[in-house]
């Protein structure tokens, strides 16, 4: 497996179900008042650039070094060139903590559109493929973890918000990169 390397493009998939959880999609303009909606598609191709998403450091680390276990991510998503970050905005979609959508700014507000990537081992380089969880940094990291919950939104396969726990449903908060 190789490490996943900042600047490159990825689509992410989810866990839910034994990885029939889709993959991390834009569809759609307005969604908590935020510039496009996230949810999951049944392929990262749904539509152009949709599914792919950028990894850029939070910290400045420099395009082209690896991603570390527990680093600061933005995720950029390329629909049009710039679907904007990926973002917590408003509460309580589909029951869970936070909703999810994309903003213009890498950080609509104070860790809205931080990631830290967490993963099942101790640490060192991320690799392609390895189970990942995505824990928002809102109101000092208490903005919950990526997850699929609910079906249809944006007419997409399932829902995306954030989750209070790592493990809420059968892989629902798991999610795997694969270079595009």
């Amino acid at each position: 497996m190789e490490n996943l390397i900042y600047g490159t493009l990825y689509r992410i998939q989810n866990g839910y179900k034994g990885w029939k959880g889709g993959y991390l999609d834009t569809c759609v303009a307005g969604c908590e008042g935020n510039f496009l909606c996230v949810s999951t598609a049944t392929s990262f191709d749904r539509g152009p650039g949709t599914g792919t998403w950028k990894i850029l450091s939070a910290t400045g680390k420099a395009e082209r070094e690896p991603v570390m276990a527990n680093d600061l991510v933005y995720l950029q998503n390329q629909y049009k060139g710039n679907g904007g970050y990926l973002d917590t905005c408003g509460a309580g979609c589909e029951g869970n903590t936070l909703c999810v959508s994309t903003a213009t700014s890498f950080d609509r507000g104070p860790g809205t559109g931080t990631w830290r990537l967490l993963t099942d081992s101790s640490g060192g380089n991320v690799q392609e493929d390895a189970v990942v969880h995505l824990w928002n940094g809102y109101a000092d990291w208490t903005g919950g973890f990526l997850d699929t919950r609910g079906a249809g939104c944006e007419g997409n396969l399932y829902c995306v918000s954030t989750s209070a726990t790592w493990n809420r449903d059968a892989g629902s908060t798991q999610w795997r990169f694969h270079e595009q």
